[in-house]
């Protein structure tokens, strides 16, 4: 079928036509608005007839083929804060299966903001939410339902357009992106006419658009960066941080995910900078500790040769979730081959210190406030900050040990790290001068979507 076939329309066109070339006026039988749902121009409403019939086309093709109808079955993510709308064209049978968009293992839209935030990649549902939400990203496909085969865009038929005004009316949404070709071409079409937004095309991250590399997708997907408006909540009194993990925890995002995702920021910032080094891990009895347990258990996986040590077994803590963490991650750690020690002799502990390119500090938190610190880890400390004197690099975990948070007041000893990875949010001493001494450069791992109970 083509329009030249069809008479009538074929008639319709060279009317308008023709009214255009003469200047005059020519009433519809109906108006473009009933016909259209929006008013357009003349050659506007040439290009939709024509694209209906390419549509009826293409239908036409598809009938015999792989193609099915899907229904898009996610909802969109957002909140009031949403700067941004990126959109893609349908969800794929794997985002379809896993229940979250870009869901195909190969698929690289979360590695492309892991890379843009400098976090760490986001393997979950729960957590790509979180990354979404943090930084003001509204997710959700240009089509409501379509015929489409398999993840094929090309083969999109029938399309269905979104309302997009759900999220338009309810967010300060400044600028659309669509992530491919197909989705962008799809946004004009039906989308662009009502909402009044020119989309911005972005590279699909796809594993079929391959020739594009990953360092070029995270060039091209900075244009998000001026519109997000990213939050800064600004440094906290310890009680507060207290209670903010406490709501937190409440909420739903449980404590030991909390630590599971500190550790992991730990490990990814390590491996960042030192993509090779022999680590040594230096695990509290406390909560802290329980951080150094995961960043373990992530750097080992990435292959990096880690020894951990510790005072005391996993069975043997009592700060919770650090029990259960360590516990849960022993057998993990034993098969990833890193070596463990339990109280370690002196010539043992010289031999961790003398081969680690970088140190974890994870051996005591936000709760230290004491004058001193209490042995073993003050042997522990003093041979850290000898061997980051011939050039190891040291990361704290929230805080560097024997630096009271509060105060920013040093302990003897207290750790003098190059870096230190504070959890959620900075606290007031980390940011006083008499501290950075003992943090080196202060990052915040954000861990969580703060910004509602704020």
């Amino acid at each position: 079928m083509s329009y030249r076939d069809d008479e009538k329309r074929w008639k319709r066109i060279q009317d308008l036509l023709a009214a255009e070339a003469s200047g005059r006026e020519l009433r519809p039988m109906v108006s473009q608005r009933t016909l259209f749902g929006i008013p357009s121009t003349v050659e506007q409403t040439i290009d939709r007839i024509v694209a209906e019939d390419e549509e009826a086309r293409r239908m036409k093709r598809q009938q015999g083929s792989g193609a099915e109808r899907v229904e898009h079955p996610l909802e969109p993510i957002f909140d009031g804060r949403s700067r941004v709308l990126v959109l893609g064209t349908m969800p794929s049978p794997k985002s379809r299966e896993v229940g979250f968009y870009y869901g195909h293992p190969q698929n690289r839209f979360w590695r492309v903001l892991a890379a843009l935030f400098d976090e760490p990649v986001a393997t979950t549902n729960e957590r790509r939410r979180d990354q979404l939400l943090r930084h003001h990203i509204a997710l959700w496909d240009v089509l409501a339902s379509c015929e489409i085969e398999g993840a094929s865009d090309a083969s999109i038929t029938g399309a269905v357009p979104n309302d997009l005004a759900r999220v338009l009316d309810a967010a300060p949404i400044e600028a659309v992106f669509c992530t491919g070709a197909r989705a962008a071409e799809l946004y004009t079409r039906f989308c662009e006419p009502r909402t009044g937004m020119p989309c911005v095309k972005l590279p699909s991250t796809s594993p079929a658009n391959a020739a594009v590399k990953l360092d070029e997708l995270v060039e091209a997907y900075g244009a998000l960066l001026p519109h997000l408006h990213e939050f800064s909540p600004g440094a906290f009194d310890v009680p507060d941080v207290v209670a903010l993990e406490r709501t937190i925890d409440a909420d739903g995002t449980t404590l030991g995910e909390l630590m599971d995702r500190a550790g992991l920021s730990l490990a990814h910032r390590i491996h960042t900078e030192r993509p090779e080094a022999r680590v040594l891990a230096l695990c509290g009895n406390g909560n802290n500790g329980g951080d150094g347990w995961v960043a373990a258990r992530e750097l080992a996986g990435w292959g990096h040769d880690v020894t951990l040590v510790t005072a005391r077994e996993p069975e043997d803590l009592k700060a919770e979730p650090a029990h259960s963490t360590a516990e849960a991650t022993l057998p993990v750690l034993e098969e990833r081959g890193v070596q463990i020690l339990l109280n370690p002799s002196d010539d043992d502990l010289t031999q961790a210190f003398g081969n680690a390119d970088v140190i974890v500090d994870a051996l005591l938190g936000t709760g230290f406030s004491g004058q001193t610190v209490k042995t073993p880890f003050d042997q522990w400390i003093e041979q850290a900050n000898k061997r980051h004197g011939e050039g190891a690099y040291i990361v704290s975990a929230d805080a560097p040990s024997g630096l009271n948070v509060q105060t920013g007041e040093p302990s003897t000893p207290c750790i003098t790290a190059d870096e230190t990875i504070t959890m959620i949010v900075t606290k007031t001493g980390l940011e006083l001068p008499k501290a950075a001494p003992y943090c080196g450069k202060v990052r915040i791992a954000p861990l969580a979507y703060i910004e509602p109970y704020l």
